[in-house]
């Protein structure tokens, strides 16, 4: 698709040919002037569409030129109409930071996102462009792409994207444990306090962390796909190994559309180390599904059915049950998502009741678009936890907790391969228990490559 209102007639090819030969045939010209000849000459390639050798001309000019208007414009158009994506994202991205209200300029960055399958993006510059009131031929071409886009949401495409993931920072309680000395003996069933050794109290630690993201999608209709998943993740404290944690997730599932809706089934299987030694392997059946109303908004549900075994524990297995509601605001430059949340834990042994609870919250999450490269998120997550029996071992209290997280960060994007991101956040942990009362801050920045 082009936008054929803003068109111009293409020069004649003798004209082409004489611009083209200016800089080899006249040495004797200025810089000034081999500089002008070029950009002529420039001008003319994009005019009679032939735009592998304006993107050619164009790479050889960029060191002098890139910045200027003129040339930002036509190096984009060039790379691309010759598929040159992410070059034409970083003109075009210049163009609209640069003139925010000029229509051409935000419609060749929203076409560019297009093809680079960053379809929130490009609705989002889309709607900016229809939003100026644009004149008729040109909002006609942007509803074909805004229809497209939509088709897109509701078809499936092959892709294949890998992500890997390497950050480090600061975990003011890497244990998720209690800052006091002892605990209480009114919680106890003993009549006196406990002193806690410093393994069972708040431990701070500097860390490092890696991940690999693999997704894999596979159409085996125009609305129908099966999907590969794998994640495996890895975190260092620097502290004290004995909470560096080893997970790795692998999930198979299948896909189907029936009008607006998205149906989604998987099977996961995850297995987690602590401290370099098996911690617990889980199964579970997911089932989604994703309502696209008209207006681009979205209501999301879904269930989790699961059993997680514990192999130190004969009798720690957990069956587990989810269920969540969502809504998600239409894309736009400041968007936002609603989920709820509840589930239950069961345990399958009597004598470890204690572990199993009941719980329901919710969580929301805010993203903006702070510029063309950069993002920046807040979220805000409250979970309510009530377990299920006494831990008549220890405790002559039933724990109830209630949990609180606000997180906030932001991330720059180099290209659309590479980013760099930033992340705070913060819970309170308030429960019946003082063992299981913390604060947990922690800080992290971190790079990602994504291809």
């Amino acid at each position: 698709m082009a936008f054929n209102g803003y068109a111009q007639d293409a020069d004649t090819p003798q004209k082409a040919q004489t611009q083209l030969k200016a800089e080899t045939e006249k040495p004797a010209l200025s810089a000034r002037q081999t500089e002008q000849a070029r950009m002529e000459a420039l001008a003319v390639l994009i005019k009679r569409q032939q735009y592998q050798q304006a993107f050619d001309l164009a790479s050889r000019m960029l060191e002098d030129n890139e910045g200027l208007p003129k040339f930002d414009f036509q190096y984009g158009m060039a790379a691309v109409e010759s598929g040159y994506y992410d070059q034409a994202l970083f003109a075009f991205e210049r163009l609209v930071l640069g003139f925010p209200n000029q229509p051409r300029y935000r419609l060749e960055l929203a076409r560019t996102h297009f093809y680079l399958r960053n379809l929130i993006r490009a609705e989002v510059e889309f709607n900016n462009v229809l939003k100026q009131k644009p004149p008729v031929p040109v909002r006609k071409n942007v509803m074909l792409f805004m229809d497209r886009i939509n088709d897109l949401k509701r078809s499936v495409e092959s892709k294949f994207v890998f992500v890997l993931d390497a950050g480090g920072g600061y975990d003011s309680n890497i244990n998720s444990a209690t800052s006091e000395k002892e605990l209480p003996k009114e919680e106890l069933i003993f009549p006196v306090d406990i002193a806690l050794d410093d393994e069972s109290r708040e431990t701070g630690s500097a860390y490092w962390s890696a991940l690999a993201n693999m997704a894999y999608i596979q159409p085996l209709t125009k609305t129908s796909a099966f999907d590969l998943r794998l994640v495996a993740s890895n975190r260092n404290n620097s502290e004290t190994p004995i909470y560096d944690l080893t997970t790795a997730m692998a999930e198979l599932g299948y896909s189907f559309f029936t009008g607006p809706v998205k149906w989604r089934g998987a099977g996961r299987y995850q297995h987690v180390q602590l401290d370099g030694e098996e911690l617990l392997n889980s199964q579970s059946f997911i089932g989604q599904g994703n309502w696209i109303l008209n207006k681009g908004a979205s209501i999301g549900f879904g269930v989790n059915y699961g059993i997680s075994n514990y192999p130190e524990d004969d009798d720690g297995d957990i069956t587990q049950q989810q269920f969540n509601l969502s809504y998600a605001s239409a894309p736009k430059k400041d968007n936002w998502k609603l989920t709820l949340i509840f589930g239950s834990d069961s345990a399958d042994e009597s004598s470890n009741k204690h572990n199993g609870k009941t719980y329901q919250g919710f969580t929301y999450q805010s993203t903006s678009l702070m510029s063309q490269r950069t993002s920046r998120y807040w979220l805000l997550s409250v979970l309510s936890n009530e377990y299920d029996a006494i831990n008549s071992i220890l405790y002559s209290k039933l724990r109830k907790d209630q949990n609180a997280t606000f997180g906030i960060g932001w991330r720059y994007s180099f290209n659309s391969h590479f980013s760099v991101r930033n992340d705070y956040s913060f819970t309170h942990n308030d429960s019946t228990l003082e063992a299981n009362t913390y604060q947990r801050g922690k800080v992290e920045v971190g790079l990602s490559y994504r291809f």
